[in-house]
């Protein structure tokens, strides 16, 4: 939505086509923008089925189209409107599927084909970074569609100014060398790996360890936790956007230890870099591309590597500064909603020309 809305307001006419969720309606404008919210039939794969979707497509006044992948089904919808209505459209690629158990096979084959003629046919295809766009088995064919448009951040909400006091006094943090993660609470973000890093490091600093997420391994991460014997850990659970900068600006460095390419970019990392916070990541997928020189890479699984990456940030205050304002500045330069926006627009009315 923050898309939609800043390109309604510089003029443009945007219809978002979403599903119905318990507690929404199934038409309004929000800021300016249409939104349509249609009731799903069953899901497929993790995937609504809506084929009122196609409907409205076919229906709609419209110049051109985007599509967020993945999304099966909808990018299915999208391919044959295109055809029909002879009208063009752009993907929005934030990810590979990957679904790797044998009954999944089916399914890869038969989407396979139409991601295929869904890629050849989009005009442009907007990808979070270079990186993974190169490593992406799907799109190494059409690298001549490729533009990059990262996800972008309010650069005023999450900010250097940003007080984190509350949450420091809140969990007695006075004194301790703090170590954030933001996430869902999934195998991918590599959470084990951070947990056996933290029991490294607490032997090294008075630290503590802030878990904001919820999600499946919430258990099996705080008996972990327990079996080793660790304190200072907290597992705070869901946090509101409005307080989540402030989690950011408690912290003295943020890591994001995920171990597989379900992770394609890290929005987590671009908000702690434009709170001014240095960050560690795993060396793979998006990551390199959002924390260039602004922070350290460690090599995925790796527990020590990542000790080490946190160890050297907060043992060097003068580095971590370093870290701190390169990452502000990166920021600004590459993932600002404005930067990244006109960009956007401007591929839009290339096409539509």
């Amino acid at each position: 939505m923050s898309l939609s809305e800043w390109l309604v307001g510089r003029g443009n006419s945007v219809s978002v086509l979403t599903s119905l969720e318990e507690g929404t309606i199934g038409e309004e404008v929000v800021n300016g923008v249409k939104v349509f919210r249609l009731r799903s039939v069953l899901n497929l794969f993790n995937a609504p089925f809506i084929p009122s979707t196609f409907f409205r497509l076919l229906d709609l006044d419209y110049d051109l189209a985007d599509v967020n992948l993945p999304d099966p089904v909808n990018s299915i919808f999208v391919y044959f409107a295109s055809l029909l209505r002879r009208k063009p459209f752009t993907v929005t690629y934030h990810a590979d599927i990957v679904k790797d158990e044998w009954y999944h096979l089916p399914f890869r084959v038969v989407y396979g084909v139409f991601l295929y003629l869904i890629l050849r046919r989009a005009s442009r295809i907007f990808v979070t970074s270079q990186n993974y766009a190169e490593s992406s088995g799907a799109l190494k064919r059409v690298m001549d569609k490729i533009v990059v448009a990262p996800s972008f951040v309010d650069v005023k909400r999450f900010s250097p100014s940003v007080d984190g006091s509350n949450v420091r006094a809140k969990y007695a943090l006075e004194g301790k060398k703090v170590v954030l993660f933001v996430g869902r609470l999934v195998p991918y973000k590599g959470l084990d790996y951070l947990v056996d890093a933290f029991r490294l490091l607490s032997n090294d600093f008075d630290a503590a360890l802030i878990i904001v997420g919820e999600g499946p391994l919430e258990s099996q991460l705080k008996r972990r936790v327990e079996e080793f014997g660790l304190k200072n850990v907290f597992f705070e659970g869901s946090v509101s956007g409005e307080l989540l900068p402030q989690y950011y600006a408690a912290c003295d460095v943020f890591a994001l230890p995920s171990v597989t390419r379900q992770e394609a970019f890290g929005l987590v990392l671009v908000e702690a870099l434009a709170c001014g916070r240095p960050v560690v990541s795993t060396n793979f997928s998006g990551m390199p591309y959002v924390v260039g020189d602004a922070g350290l890479l460690v090599e995925p699984r790796d527990a020590e590597g990542l000790r080490s990456a946190l160890s050297r940030i907060l043992s060097d205050r003068k580095s971590a500064g370093e870290f701190a304002v390169k990452g502000r500045k990166r920021v600004l330069e590459l993932f600002s909603r404005d930067v990244v926006c006109n960009r956007i627009l401007g591929v839009y009315k290339k096409l539509l020309a």
